[in-house]
């Protein structure tokens, strides 16, 4: 896979466009000697890459972190940061309860997540989870024991939905939606057995000031996953929120829509759903340790 994305990055007549996209993923991988390029694609024009971070093959806990639309490699340094600090809080909290746990995490850019505009049907989700589905069943063929997890933030809760719609999960065990797009109701009635019957732990979240989430919620899938019996909510407007030494912390609200921070113009930092103080972000840490240590 990296002598592919070298070769790539080694030819004269490359856009510049794609040379800035594959050059973010092997920065991230010069950056991080735990970092491994999973898979890469030049499909159809538009280049995909999944990066781990730790060791998948003996892992207990695999983290796959999903993004919304408008999303390519072009943003994967922030998205790759986000997925080693998951890796490395979650590790931290397994330790500091006495139960250390060897945890991975996968930045996951297989699919196209399309526009503001396809968003509100399901395409895009549909083909992402058929995508999604044979990567977790590699995964599960050189790992069988490991915990599989899935972060989801806005339009890819969509394709959480469509994930178990279609009965092509498989092992997922546990998963996150944040600020979520909505599914449809053949995906809320699906997910909603899955939590009946014990298969899966679903945990939803979304900011008071969010008004980005509630539009994904107008066209082909209006189901907001907190409305599915069994689904876990949890607050990410600041307040008390679990440490990673099982102490209570306070954390900070989340502002908009946005997935990871920001720091505009006059220096002020805006909060994502990411940021490392967050207080849903602290909160789903300290469930995938749970989830790593059996928990849950």
């Amino acid at each position: 896979m990296i002598d592919a994305l070298r070769a790539e990055l080694a030819r004269s007549d490359l856009p510049e466009a794609t040379r800035h996209k594959l050059q973010q993923v092997q920065t991230v991988l010069d950056g991080d000697p735990q970092a491994r390029l999973q898979s890469f694609s030049t499909a159809g024009g538009e280049p995909r890459a999944v990066v781990s971070f730790g060791d998948v093959e003996r892992a207990d806990l695999v983290v796959y972190l999903l993004h919304g639309i408008d999303t390519g490699l072009d943003d994967f340094g922030p998205w790759a940061g986000a997925a080693q600090r998951v890796c490395a809080d979650v590790i931290r909290a397994c330790v500091l309860r006495g139960e250390p746990r060897d945890v991975a995490t996968i930045a996951w850019f297989a699919w196209d997540s399309g526009t503001h505009v396809s968003a509100l049907a399901t395409r895009h989700a549909t083909v992402g989870a058929a995508q999604l589905a044979v990567d977790i069943d590699k995964l599960v063929a050189r790992n069988p024991t490991a915990h599989i997890a899935l972060v989801t933030y806005s339009y890819s809760s969509t394709l959480l939905g469509e994930l178990f719609a279609m009965n092509i999960a498989g092992v997922v065990r546990t998963a996150f939606s944040f600020a979520s797009a909505g599914v449809t109701h053949a995906a809320s009635s699906a997910l909603g057995q899955a939590n009946t019957r014990g298969d899966l732990v679903l945990y939803a979240t979304e900011g008071a000031n969010d008004s980005i989430a509630p539009l994904g919620r107008l066209g082909q899938h209006p189901i907001d996953p907190r409305d599915i019996p069994g689904v876990i909510g949890f607050d990410c407007d600041g307040g008390e929120a679990p440490g990673p030494d099982g102490s209570t912390v306070v954390g900070v609200p989340v502002e908009g829509h946005a997935s990871q921070s920001t720091v505009d113009e006059h220096g002020v930092r805006h909060i994502g759903y990411y940021d490392g103080r967050a207080q849903g972000y602290l909160t789903m840490v300290s469930l995938l340790a749970d989830a790593a240590t059996g928990g849950r």
